[in-house]
């Protein structure tokens, strides 16, 4: 009864998995969205902890490298708990 109860938990946590993954996927227009609306389309700075200005950066790159990298990052954790929904799914028909 041990594997059983850990399959259906190992399978619960995949699925709550690419559950939040895809909700994540689907955000990340939306964090676009707000970088953009937070920096307008110009230029901001960035600044080191001292309070100087370091450099400055055009904030729409900045909104499409984060929302980018979000929503790979997402996509990434999707495909692979896809693939253990599918493998788990097998091996409970196995059974």
């Amino acid at each position: 009864m041990e594997p059983e109860s850990y399959s259906n938990s190992a399978f619960f946590i995949s699925v709550t998995t690419k559950v939040v993954s895809a909700v994540f996927m689907a955000a990340a227009p939306l964090i676009f969205l707000v970088i953009l609306h937070q920096g307008g389309l110009g230029t901001v700075p960035v600044y080191d902890r001292s309070g100087q200005v370091l450099f400055y950066i055009n904030n729409v790159v900045a909104a499409l490298t984060f929302s980018g990298i979000w929503f790979a990052f997402s996509a990434l954790i999707f495909r692979y708990s896809k693939k253990t929904v599918a493998q788990l799914k097998k091996q409970r028909k196995a059974a």
